[in-house]
C-alpha cells in the first residue's frame, strides 16, 4: 500500500479571504505561510516553519508522485503553488496528487468544517478551539501605518518590525509563546483530519473524476464586466439613500432606512397593522389586502428597499481577481443530493428578470458610458425603479472574455423527467418522448378537458402542479409555486389540484412509499439490501455501519447518517407512525441535528441526485470535446469559446448524450449563445 501524507498549512495576509475569495487572497503580496505541518501515515506530526529548508522526506514524497490529503484542499492546493512555491521554494504539487477530506465529508451528508466533522463521527480528538482564536490573530496584520507602535511612530524599530509596506505584523520573536500555540494548532488539525479520514469513504473513481472538474472550473473562473458592476453599484447606493430618506419622511422618522425590520413592524403595529414577519412574500400578501393608503406607501417603500441591495454585486468586485474573473464559485457536494451550491458570489441563487433580454443588454451596455446620473435617470424613465432593473440586469454582468461568446445549455423540466422514469410513470415519459407538452397534459387531468383543449392559463396550473406536487407536497408546496409563477387559486382549490395530481399519477404516488418502506426495511434489518423503483433503474437501500446507503442508478450512493425508525406524527399522516430520522447539518443554523423524512422526501432527495449525476457526466463530456465550462447553475452548464468556434447545436449534442446507467431517459438540452448570462 503507498504512503499517503495529511497535511495542513497556516497562513497570514493583510487580505480579507472570507470577503474577497481564495482567488483574490494568493494574489494578494502580502500573503504568505507561517508553518506546514504534514504526517505520513500513522507516523508523527512533522513541522515546517517559515525561513528552514523544505523537509527533504516530504519532498521525496511528491517528486515520487505521493498524494497528499487535507481538509478543504483546494485551499491548501492554491496557496502550495501560488505561495508556498513561489515565496518559499517549495516543490510544485499536482493537482491530481491531491484528495480532500472535505469533499468526503460532503459526500456522505456528514458536516464541512473540521470542528464540527469530529464529534458527528463520535471522534475523541478534537480541533482546537484556542489555537484557533491565535491562529485568526496571527493570520492578521496588528496595525497599519503611522502611530501603530508608540516607539517609532511607524518609522521603524525592533519591537514592531514595520517593513515599508504599510502593515506591521506580529513577529515571532516578540510573541514566541503565540507562535507555539499556532504550531500545536497546525499539528492537532493533521491529526483531527487523520483520524477523520480513517472514518470516513473515499470517493469513488468517477467522483474523484468530477472533483478535479470541479477543481478545473473554479480554477477557470468567470469573466464579470467590473465597470459595469462598479456603476451599477453607485445607481443602487443612491437609490438606497434615497428610499430610506423617502421612508423617514413618510414615517415622520420613525423609521430610519427600509431595511430596519423591527420599525417597521413597530410602526405598522402603531397604525393597528399587525404583523410577525415582513419579508417578501408576506409584503406582497399584505399588499393585495384593504390597507391605509399610509401603510401602503410604507410597505411599497419596504418592498422596493429590499431590492436594492448590493451584495452580490459587491461580491462580484471584491472576488474579482486582476484579469476581471471571478474564481472559486462552485463548492463540489454542498447539498445532500450531491448538487453543487454557490460559494462567494452565488450565482445559484439570482432574481427572475422582469425584462426581456434585449432591453436588458441594452441598459448594461450604456452603464458606462454616459454620466451616472444620465444613467439613471434613463433607466427611471424607460424602465422603472432603478433597483428593480439593476436587480434584473444581475445576471447580465457575467459575461464572455474578449473575443469569445457564452454558450449555455440547460436540461429541460429535468426533475419532471427524471420522476416520471424513476417510478415507471409511461404516459408522462411518453409525452416527454413525443409532443413534450407535459404541463398540458396535467392541467388537462385537471380540469378534464382534452390536452389539445388547455388555454394558457390552464397550462400554468398544470406547470405549477408538476413543479410542486411530484414529492408529495400539499397546499402550501402548490401556493409557495403558485406565487412564483403569479398565479392565484384558493387553499380549497389547490387541495383540489393536489388530490388531481395523485389520482393521475398513482405509480408517482406508489413511488414515495415503496422508497419509504425500503428505507425502513433496510434499517430494521442491517447489512440486507431493499430495492424499489422501476425496473433496471431501482434505487438500493442498505445499512452498514453507522450509515443508511441509497444507490442511484448511476452506481452514486446518497449518505443518511445515524439512521433510525422512529414513532413520530406527521404532517403527511393522521396519529404517530414509523418516521425514519437520521443526523443532518441544518442548513440555516448549521448545527448537527436529527431531522424526519419519508417517502416524498427520499423522491426528491433521489430525483435531484440523478439529475446532478446527469448534470456532472454532460459537464465531463463538454470538458473532453474542448468546450471549457466556466459555471453551472442548477441543470444548466456554461461554456466560453472563441467567437466562431463551435456551436449551440454540438453542445447540445454533447449534453443530450445519454448515460449508460439511464438509456431511456427521456433528457432534452436548451440553450443560446451569446456575450451575456441570461436567464
Amino acid at each position: 500500500m503507498e504512503s499517503i501524507a495529511h497535511a495542513d498549512l497556516e497562513s497570514f495576509s493583510a487580505d480579507d479571504l472570507k470577503k474577497n475569495g481564495l482567488g483574490h487572497y494568493v494574489e494578494h503580496p502580502t500573503t504568505g505561510i507561517h508553518c506546514l505541518c504534514f504526517a505520513f501515515d500513522k507516523g508523527p506530526v512533522e513541522i515546517w516553519k517559515a525561513g528552514e529548508d523544505f523537509p527533504i522526506d516530504l519532498r521525496f514524497h511528491l517528486e515520487d508522485g505521493g498524494a497528499i490529503y487535507a481538509h478543504n484542499a483546494p485551499f491548501e492546493f492554491e496557496m502550495w503553488n501560488r505561495i508556498g512555491v513561489k515565496k518559499y521554494g517549495w516543490p510544485k504539487l499536482s493537482i491530481k496528487q491531491v484528495h480532500c477530506t472535505m469533499a468526503m465529508s460532503y459526500s456522505m451528508g456528514l458536516p464541512g468544517a473540521l470542528e464540527k466533522l469530529a464529534p458527528a463521527l463520535g471522534i475523541d480528538q478534537q480541533k482546537d478551539m484556542k489555537g484557533n482564536r491565535t491562529m485568526l490573530k496571527l493570520s492578521r496584520p496588528r496595525g497599519v501605518e503611522q502611530g501603530a507602535c508608540p516607539s517609532c511612530k511607524g518609522k521603524g524599530c525592533l519591537t514592531c518590525n514595520y517593513t515599508g509596506d504599510g502593515w506591521i505584523w506580529w513577529e515571532k520573536e516578540h510573541v514566541p509563546d503565540q507562535y507555539e500555540i499556532l504550531y500545536d494548532y497546525c499539528k492537532q488539525d493533521v491529526v483531527v483530519e487523520r483520524e477523520c479520514h480513517s472514518r470516513m469513504m473515499p470517493l469513488s473513481k468517477q467522483e474523484r473524476k468530477f472533483w478535479l472538474m470541479d477543481h478545473q472550473i473554479n480554477s477557470r473562473g468567470v469573466q464579470v464586466d467590473v465597470k459595469g458592476v462598479e456603476t451599477a453599484v453607485k445607481i443602487v447606493e443612491a437609490e438606497k439613500k434615497r428610499l430610506d430618506k423617502e421612508m423617514r419622511d413618510v414615517t415622520n422618522n420613525a423609521v430610519a432606512t427600509c431595511s430596519a425590520v423591527s420599525q417597521i413592524k413597530d410602526y405598522l403595529k402603531l397604525k393597528g397593522v399587525e404583523v410577525d414577519k415582513i419579508g417578501k412574500a408576506d409584503v406582497t400578501v399584505l399588499l393585495e389586502t384593504e390597507i391605509p393608503e399610509d401603510i401602503k406607501q410604507v410597505l411599497l417603500l419596504r418592498q422596493e428597499g429590499s431590492k436594492s441591495s448590493t451584495a452580490k454585486l459587491m461580491a462580484m468586485l471584491n472576488r474579482a481577481n486582476t484579469d476581471g474573473r471571478v474564481r472559486g464559485i462552485h463548492q463540489y457536494h454542498a447539498a445532500h443530493t450531491g448538487r453543487w451550491g454557490g460559494r462567494g458570489v452565488n450565482f445559484q441563487n439570482l432574481p427572475r428578470p422582469a425584462y426581456d433580454q434585449e432591453d436588458i443588454e441594452k441598459i448594461v451596455n450604456n452603464l458606462t458610458k454616459f454620466s451616472l446620473k444620465q444613467v439613471t435617470d434613463n433607466i427611471d424613465l424607460f424602465y422603472g425603479p432603478p433597483s428593480d432593473v439593476i436587480s434584473s440586469c444581475i445576471r447580465a454582468f457575467v459575461t464572455a472574455a474578449p473575443g469569445k461568446d457564452l454558450i449555455a445549455i440547460d436540461f429541460a423540466a429535468i426533475e419532471a423527467r427524471v420522476l416520471a422514469w424513476l417510478a415507471g410513470e409511461e404516459e408522462v415519459l411518453e409525452a416527454f418522448r413525443t409532443h413534450g407538452k407535459v404541463y398540458e397534459l396535467q392541467a388537462g387531468k385537471i380540469y378534464l378537458i382534452p390536452m389539445e383543449k388547455v388555454d394558457k392559463d390552464q397550462r400554468m396550473i398544470g406547470k405549477v402542479a408538476i413543479l410542486a406536487l411530484g414529492f408529495g407536497g400539499g397546499v402550501g408546496a402548490f401556493q409557495s409555486m403558485a406565487r412564483v409563477y403569479g398565479v392565484k387559486v384558493s387553499d380549497q382549490r389547490a387541495n383540489e389540484i393536489k388530490l388531481k395530481y395523485r389520482a393521475a399519477n398513482k405509480k408517482i404516488v406508489r413511488y414515495w412509499y415503496a422508497l419509504e418502506e425500503a428505507a425502513i426495511r433496510a434499517i430494521y434489518h442491517p447489512g440486507i439490501q431493499y430495492m424499489a423503483g422501476a425496473e433496471d433503474r431501482e434505487v438500493t437501500f442498505l445499512v452498514k455501519g453507522s450509515f443508511l446507503w441509497c444507490k442511484l442508478p448511476s452506481g452514486r450512493v446518497l449518505c443518511y447518517p445515524y439512521p433510525k425508525v422512529e414513532m413520530l406524527s406527521s404532517p403527511h399522516f393522521e396519529g404517530t407512525k414509523e418516521t425514519i430520522t437520521y443526523m443532518t447539518e441544518d442548513s440555516y443554523t448549521k448545527k448537527w441535528i436529527r431531522q424526519s423524512t419519508w417517502g416524498g422526501s427520499l423522491a426528491e432527495n433521489i430525483t435531484q441526485g440523478v439529475a446532478r449525476d446527469v448534470l456532472a457526466e454532460s459537464m465531463d463530456r463538454l470538458e473532453n470535446n474542448q468546450y471549457p465550462v466556466v459555471m453551472h447553475v442548477h441543470d444548466e452548464a456554461v461554456v466560453e469559446v472563441n467567437e466562431g468556434d463551435g456551436s449551440l447545436e454540438e453542445v447540445s449534442a454533447i449534453v443530450e448524450v445519454l448515460p449508460s446507467w439511464a438509456k431511456d431517459l427521456p433528457i432534452k438540452a436548451e440553450g443560446w449563445r451569446g456575450k451575456r448570462y441570461r436567464k
